[in-house]
């Protein structure tokens, strides 16, 4: 998928930022997260969480790769937690998190 997503790079730029966006962008309104309790559930309006989908370490990478060139202390708090919620802990490699 993710070798998919480079040779989209070629005809897409920044595919990474594109699902960075995805990721951090919720599908939902104001409202809703706001009933959701957005501020305790951060995955709330999410559309990978909603799914419950697990996902490969390469797209973590990116998306935290993401994160260090347009930092968002919000959206790396989502990204890990997403990890700890759908990811189980021997999934996980370790360079991912240092």
């Amino acid at each position: 998928m993710i070798s998919q997503a480079y040779r989209l790079n070629e005809f897409i730029p920044n595919i990474e930022l594109l699902m960075y966006k995805m990721f951090c962008s919720p599908i939902t309104t104001k409202e809703h997260r706001k009933e959701m309790n957005d501020k305790v559930n951060l995955l709330a309006g999410n559309i990978f969480a909603d799914r419950e989908m697990s996902m490969h370490p390469d797209v973590y990478k990116s998306l935290l790769e993401t994160l260090t060139m347009r930092p968002n202390k919000k959206h790396y708090k989502k990204v890990t937690e997403y990890l700890r919620k759908f990811e189980k802990k021997e999934d996980v490699p370790p360079v991912l998190l240092d």
